[in-house]
């Protein structure tokens, strides 16, 4: 399951036990109505509660990520989860984006919030 929503200019999203396709296209919703503007994506993503995902939603990430390779931003993601480190760093080479693993939020959320990043 999957809660996913545009806040403030910032796709926030949180994954609870298995990810699903279905789940997967409410997040790419979610990520398509943000930049649908023209603006760089900013996006909050808590992967603490996963327990995993379904191979096609697996599919579809590959696929939603492949079609938006130029996509131009930050993604915080909170994990505890080393495994997530791989994922990470897959995506990071596919896309333009800055992706970034974080274990605490509030260090997440400041990095999303500075001028710097």
């Amino acid at each position: 399951m999957i809660t996913a929503e545009v806040r403030d200019g910032r796709v926030e999203a949180a994954v609870f036990g298995k990810l699903t396709l279905d789940d997967f296209h409410l997040f790419e919703q979610q990520i398509e109505a943000q930049v649908a503007g023209g603006a760089p994506l900013c996006a909050f993503v808590d992967l603490r509660a996963m327990d995993g995902l379904t191979l096609d939603a697996a599919i579809e990430d590959y696929h939603f990520t492949r079609r938006h390779a130029q996509l131009k931003g930050r993604i915080a993601v909170l994990t505890e989860n080393e495994f997530d480190t791989i994922g990470a760093w897959l995506e990071q080479a596919l896309v333009e984006a800055d992706i970034r693993l974080f274990d605490d939020e509030s260090n997440a959320r400041t990095w999303l919030d500075s001028e710097e990043a």
